[in-house]
């Protein structure tokens, strides 16, 4: 039994006409009345009543009929969802995403995505760059938002989508934080709360490169993963920290911001989509696409 079978069953049924039914299937009638029979032998039962007033329907064929159209949906089905999901339209997508893509970058990208792929099923999950890299490589995220520059050597596809720069985020009773105008030499002497080296190289990397541009060494005395982390420790009045500007887009209580006068000094960053190189899911390239259209890229 096939498909094509079903099909001439079923509009046979309905037409109860052999010429109708052939002309409706763009095939001519003998074929169809051999095809029928075919069927009607495989299954052992005849499924047609022919006679000098025409052609209806078995007892056996009225039973079979809402079988076979059932059939045929649930192929239908099974076509529609397999090309729907190759196109990348429905399916799974699994997206790793570091903290500070929480402030604009998810809150822009969710709804729209939502909006234009109701049928993929959207997984974030938070963690750091040097994870989301290893798990991009690994496929268990078909894609990650992670910092950039990446500190590591890696063999993904990294496309930037949002600049950033850092800024410094100082506890509101520091007298430094009742300057008009800040340059990053002027905290100098205050202790830092700073990116952890194991589990965040790069931003920790990039602080301590700006530092040096400016001419001193930073004087460490806490650090964490997130940058909430950070800005919270800051707000304790542990010390200072420069995070990433998008940063500041969420409420810090006893927190001031400062844009830093000798930009010159501090490397630019951002957040980069990263992709395995060779297994790219169409879900994420639609994420891509999006993506792109967000941060105005070709």
């Amino acid at each position: 039994m096939e498909l094509r079978q079903l099909r001439q069953f079923v509009t046979l049924a309905e037409t109860l006409n052999y010429r109708q039914a052939a002309e409706q299937l763009h095939m001519s009638q003998p074929p169809l009345s051999q095809s029928i029979r075919r069927l009607e032998d495989s299954l052992g039962v005849q499924l047609f009543e022919r006679d000098r007033r025409g052609t209806s329907l078995s007892a056996a064929g009225i039973a079979a009929l809402e079988s076979a159209r059932l059939a045929l949906h649930h192929a239908g089905q099974v076509q529609a969802v397999s090309q729907a999901t190759a196109s990348g339209e429905r399916g799974r997508l699994h997206i790793g995403f570091i903290g500070s893509a929480t402030f604009s970058m998810i809150p822009a990208l969710v709804p729209i995505f939502r909006s234009r792929f109701p049928a993929i099923d959207l997984v974030l999950t938070e963690s750091t760059t040097r994870e989301i890299g290893m798990r991009v490589a690994s496929g268990d995220f078909d894609a990650g938002l992670l910092r950039y520059p990446v500190s590591e050597a890696t063999g993904l596809d990294i496309i930037p989508v949002e600049k950033d720069m850092l800024v410094a985020a100082l506890p509101a009773t520091n007298p430094l934080a009742q300057l008009p105008a800040l340059a990053l030499r002027d905290l100098a002497g205050e202790p830092f709360v700073t990116y952890r080296a194991g589990e965040v190289p790069g931003l920790h990397a990039l602080v301590m490169l700006a530092c040096q541009n400016a001419g001193f060494m930073p004087q460490i005395k806490q650090q964490a993963v997130q940058a909430q982390t950070l800005v919270s420790l800051v707000g304790a009045g542990l010390g200072v920290a420069l995070v990433p500007a998008v940063v500041t887009k969420a409420a810090a209580a006893n927190v001031v911001f400062r844009s830093l006068s000798d930009a010159q000094v501090l490397p630019s960053i951002g957040i980069a989509l990263a992709l395995h190189p060779t297994k790219q899911p169409a879900t994420a390239l639609q994420l891509r696409q999006i993506l792109r259209e967000l941060s105005n890229l070709p």
